[in-house]
């Protein structure tokens, strides 16, 4: 073993000196100085023997902190003006090596201020973890949710640096109200970052990673984090969103039944679902999705308590009655019979939570001068064209199996089909399925296809496992969607187009090429996990309404229910729908040409609908 140097470990103490900090730094100089003070001192009194040695050390002081000092000194002892000379040029560079030591550590400590490494002291919070483009959605419903509350607070923990975020945020969101938004940069598993954002007083977590793996362990990382500070029993809950189905089991074990799972492509099949089977209901949805307008809350009124569901869903002026929750489970549309008990909360559609109170009693009505003597029509044949496909697509297809008829046909047009085996899969349903292979993004092969007799166009987006396929993929839709436009325009013809789209950013683009209905899978999903981060009970509410089992969301014909022409307040709509067990939320009237729709009007205002208006209804089937 080669023996070690006095020289050797002499720099190895003084390295391991230096690394202590800037402290450690201060005081080596301190204690410099005064050893060369001290000593120069002695030395002085050596040559100036009529000056005592305290005073002569005094006097050394003085020239190493103020090199001006010196100036004034007496030359006729060379000795002692040589030592002063000395001290004053040793006091220069301490002085120098001292203001770069301090101008360095302000600087580390404001780039450490700009980084987020401090500990945001916060209380009922959101903490969103991941920083992806999706962000700025659920950041603004959240600004929007927050806004009749004071003091409202984001923290976002991303791995981009903390000034990179902060300026793309600023950037994308205009208006705070009354939020503030903190950034947090590093990763989620590091528990001194969650540490920073509180996660311990926060309301709730939202996940957000790019993909399952990350999202499962930043909910493992979040447990366990909730377990070692002796939180795990408190009112925060994950809201986390899962891509692939294999991996949901995965996710809810790592949540211990504190994380609201929602998976991807089970709800945006859903919502596609609905949306294209019925024109316009896409901004009912997106109506009900985001913060801006009306939305579902879960309150608890006493003073309902032992009156049947019949009995309070005219006892509100401002807000609509959907349901009541029981427990942790949501009832929507209830038998009308349904007694609302101690505990019981009243789901209801309104602006905000809070300022809707029943009255006393509801108001009297009378509706038999409106009541209408036609026969609901019963279900249509259903035509749609499908072009593309993705793995969606069969569950799609079952979706639909609960809404048509057998005499229904949907056409899937697409570039290449896939192999035999799952063309059979998507022929397994109760109703006729076409698959044709063509090249669909040529405008004289789809003119084909389109013709007066369609009213439904669903355009899919293919299979992308990383960003440069999902980017292709949205650019195919956009050359389907313009060249569908064109031959619409040409033709005259009004067809209803839903589009699936991955980007954010793709969504503006559509806007350009006038599309009236469509759905973006990371949007409304941004928006719908938005809505369970603020109530966890909206996760089962949301799967009962988008699902066909039970009561589902429907535009009726008018003259379903009542006479057109007359005049009519939404009291007595109320009373005229709930004799057939359902909910009117809402209508879409047509008006210079164009539908107007409107979710969760209000009650007292007084409407005359025409033969091409409908209800927007919550109902067991569309008869």
């Amino acid at each position: 073993m080669k023996k070690v140097s006095f020289r050797e470990r002499l720099r190895y103490a003084f390295d391991n000196f230096m690394g202590k900090g800037t402290i450690a730094l201060i005081g080596m100089l301190f204690l410099i100085t005064v050893i060369v003070v001290v000593i120069s001192g002695i030395l002085g009194s050596v040559v100036d023997n009529k000056t005592t040695v305290g005073k002569l050390i005094w006097t050394c002081m003085m020239h190493a902190i103020d090199t001006g000092t010196l100036a004034g000194d007496d030359t006729s002892n060379f000795l002692l003006i040589t030592i002063m000379t000395i001290v004053t040029i040793c006091g220069i560079f301490v002085t120098s090596i001292l203001i770069g030591i301090i101008s360095s550590a302000f600087e580390e400590k404001l780039n450490s201020l700009r980084k987020g490494f401090s500990r945001a002291i916060e209380s009922d919070h959101t903490v969103i973890i991941g920083f992806n483009e999706n962000i700025y959605t659920v950041i603004s419903e959240l600004v929007e949710a927050n806004s009749n509350h004071k003091n409202s607070c984001i923290i976002v923990i991303g791995d981009e640096d903390k000034e990179v975020m902060d300026a793309s945020i600023q950037s994308h969101i205009k208006d705070f109200k009354t939020t503030h938004v903190i950034c947090r940069s590093g990763r989620a598993s590091n528990s001194t970052l969650l540490e920073m954002a509180s996660i311990e007083t926060s309301r709730s977590v939202i996940v957000m990673e790019e993909n399952d793996f990350m999202t499962i362990k930043t909910i493992l990382a979040v447990v366990t984090y909730m377990k070692a500070t002796n939180v795990f029993d408190n009112d925060t809950y994950i809201t986390a969103l899962i891509q692939s189905e294999k991996n949901l089991e995965a996710a809810r074990i790592a949540g211990e039944g504190k994380a609201c799972i929602i998976y991807f492509k089970e709800m945006i099949t859903r919502v596609i679902a609905n949306t294209c089977r019925q024109p316009g209901m896409s901004l009912v949805l997106q109506d009900m999705f985001d913060f801006d307008g009306s939305e579902f809350y879960f309150e608890e009124f006493p003073e309902l308590t032992g009156k049947k569901f019949t009995d309070v869903l005219n006892m509100f002026d401002q807000s609509i009655v959907v349901g009541i929750c029981k427990g942790n489970q949501p009832l929507l549309n209830p038998p009308m019979d349904t007694i609302i008990e101690a505990g019981d909360r009243i789901i209801h559609l309104a602006e905000d939570d809070g300022m809707s109170v029943p009255m006393a009693s509801a108001p009297d009505v009378s509706i038999e001068e409106y009541l209408t003597e036609s026969t609901p029509r019963g279900r249509e044949p259903f035509q749609m064209l499908i072009l593309g496909y993705n793995d969606t697509l069969l569950q799609l297809l079952k979706e639909f199996e609960e809404f048509l008829t057998e005499d229904s046909c949907i056409t899937i047009a697409c570039e290449s089909a896939p192999e035999k085996e799952i063309v059979e899969e998507w022929k397994n349903v109760g109703y006729d399925v076409v698959v044709i292979e063509d090249n669909i993004y040529d405008i004289e092969c789809l003119e084909k296809y389109i013709t007066e007799e369609t009213k439904n166009i669903l355009l899919l987006t293919e299979n992308g496992s990383n960003h440069e396929q999902a980017e292709e993929a949205d650019e195919k839709i956009l050359i389907l969607l313009l060249q569908i436009r064109a031959i619409l325009a040409k033709n005259h013809w009004d067809i209803n187009i839903t589009s699936e789209m991955n980007s954010v950013e793709n969504q503006k683009l559509m806007r350009v090429a006038n599309v009236d209905d469509f759905v973006v899978g990371s949007s409304i999903t941004s928006l719908i996990t938005t809505q369970i981060a603020e109530n966890r009970l909206l996760l089962d509410f949301f799967t009962i309404l988008l699902t066909a089992d039970g009561s589902e969301l429907y535009m009726k014909p008018v003259v379903n229910y009542i006479k057109t022409g007359v005049e009519v307040d939404f009291y007595e709509l109320t009373s005229i729908v709930k004799m057939k067990n359902e909910i009117i939320i809402g209508y879409r009237k047509y008006v210079d040409g164009k539908y107007e729709l409107i979710v969760g009007p209000y009650k007292n205002q007084k409407y005359t609908f025409g033969e091409q208006d409908s209800f927007i209804v919550i109902a067991e089937d569309d008869r």
